[in-house]
């Protein structure tokens, strides 16, 4: 829990950075890339959070993993591994990629189905949300075949469950909880 409080703290302050230096875009795309590299990559990951292996080389990596990304988000990553806060870049990232989300009034949304959405599907559950939020919205699609069919749609701490499987389960509860004894 300190160490996310830490990696906000890091995060406004690379916000306050990009928006100063007009690069907020840029930055964000390569925080998305860090999440992802640190997420995916789970020697990265341990190298970066290792105590064994010296700041100075975990800069370097950081450089040379980072070396086409802008120059601030170079820069920045290299002083938090020379800092020895290389094991919070991947918590950092996700941080900032929140507050610029935040920012500019994008909620995430994750919506899981029993098959991949397509575009007319897309479009209404963005205006599904739009009834809900004003701002935009970044949508994430995951697809579970054991939903069987319909779709479960997650927005920031509301959920909808308009799932086949779920109105099975609900049908199954509500038929063996009956307290309906019939007179024989």
């Amino acid at each position: 829990m300190a160490s996310t409080a830490v990696a906000r703290r890091y995060g406004k302050s690379l916000l306050t950075l990009c928006k100063e230096q007009q690069a907020v875009d840029a930055v964000d795309r390569d925080m998305r890339a860090l999440s992802r590299a640190v997420s995916e990559n789970r020697e990265l990951a341990a190298i970066l959070g290792s105590p064994v292996v010296r700041p100075e080389k975990k800069e370097a990596i950081v450089r040379a993993v980072f070396a086409e990304a802008h120059s601030l988000t170079v820069d920045f990553l290299a002083m938090l591994a020379r800092k020895g806060r290389a094991g919070l870049l991947g918590v950092m990232a996700q941080a900032f990629v929140a507050l610029v989300r935040e920012e500019r009034g994008i909620v995430l949304a994750e919506v899981v189905t029993a098959s991949p959405l397509d575009d007319a599907r897309r479009k209404e559950i963005n205006e599904l949300i739009g009834k809900v939020h004003e701002g935009g919205v970044e949508l994430s699609e995951r697809v579970d075949p054991a939903l069987i069919g319909g779709f479960k749609l997650r927005v920031g701490d509301r959920m909808i469950d308009a799932s086949v499987y779920q109105t099975l389960r609900s049908m199954h509860r509500n038929l063996t909880n009956n307290p309906y004894e019939p007179a024989y």
